[in-house]
């Protein structure tokens, strides 16, 4: 099963929306969580054709900025919505043919560092709510977890970054580092005012470890946003894939 996480950063313009569409055809995931529609829920429901081809579950954007989605093909896979906010969503995922189940949060982290905060505690209190069950944590976190993740720009710990650290451990989160390149977002400017950052990622939490899974990340080619599109492909252990990859835990 492959899933894939993108920040669209808006799905209003019609060529924007065929260059988004086009790669959804050529990756061809079953699972698609979507950031920064910027669209109300009628709307993304209907650019993004669901009834026709998806089935999907939105959240609304707050005027131009903002709004979350989760697509899915419903000949491949049920996925039952559970709740949201306006900074995430999680859905019940059931592949009867893989006999996988998990749960999967889709995360657009605020801009504010209280709000980012908050948003870590909601999270939190999910996770522990359906451990030990397999949860996958997804989207773009607007934070990232060392001086390694930015290049360009002013480069300092800040408590937005300590914070998401301390979220990340005491979550017992395990990232599914995608091969393919090592940052997600770019301000597509050129030479010394360049700046890339990792936003966007795969973490897994709950009993992954114990399930015989093999998971597999690519950061992919960007087209159409500033952000990088991650696929993430989950596989039973002992079904070759092209470039085999098996998260372990370190102690």
């Amino acid at each position: 099963m492959k899933f894939l996480t993108w920040n669209v950063k808006g799905y209003n313009a019609p060529d924007k929306r065929r260059l988004i569409k086009r790669g959804f055809d050529q990756i061809k995931p079953e699972i698609i969580c979507i950031q920064e529609t910027k669209l109300g829920r009628e709307d993304a429901a209907r650019f993004f054709g669901v009834r026709q081809r998806w089935s999907g579950f939105f959240v609304d954007s707050e005027g131009a900025s903002g709004g979350l989605g989760i697509l899915w093909n419903p000949l491949v896979v049920q996925v039952d919505p559970v709740s949201c906010s306006k900074h995430w969503q999680m859905v019940m995922v059931i592949l009867k043919i893989m006999n996988f189940s998990c749960f999967l949060i889709n995360v657009y982290g605020p801009t504010l560092a209280a709000e980012k905060c908050r948003l870590w505690e909601d999270i939190s209190k999910l996770l522990a709510e359906v451990r030990p069950t397999l949860a996958i944590v997804v989207g773009d976190f607007k934070a990232t977890l060392s001086f390694s993740e930015k290049r360009g720009g002013v480069s300092r710990m800040c408590r937005t970054q300590l914070h998401f650290q301390t979220f990340v451990d005491s979550s017992a989160l395990f990232e599914v580092v995608a091969k393919g390149g090592s940052f997600t977002w770019t301000n597509r400017r050129q030479g010394c005012s360049n700046i890339v950052e990792k936003l966007d990622r795969f973490f897994l939490a709950g009993d992954w470890n114990l399930a015989p899974l093999v998971f597999e990340a690519e950061v992919l080619a960007i087209s159409g946003s500033d952000h990088f599109s991650i696929s993430l492909v989950v596989q039973k252990d002992g079904i070759p894939l092209r470039f085999p990859f098996k998260v372990e835990k370190y102690g």
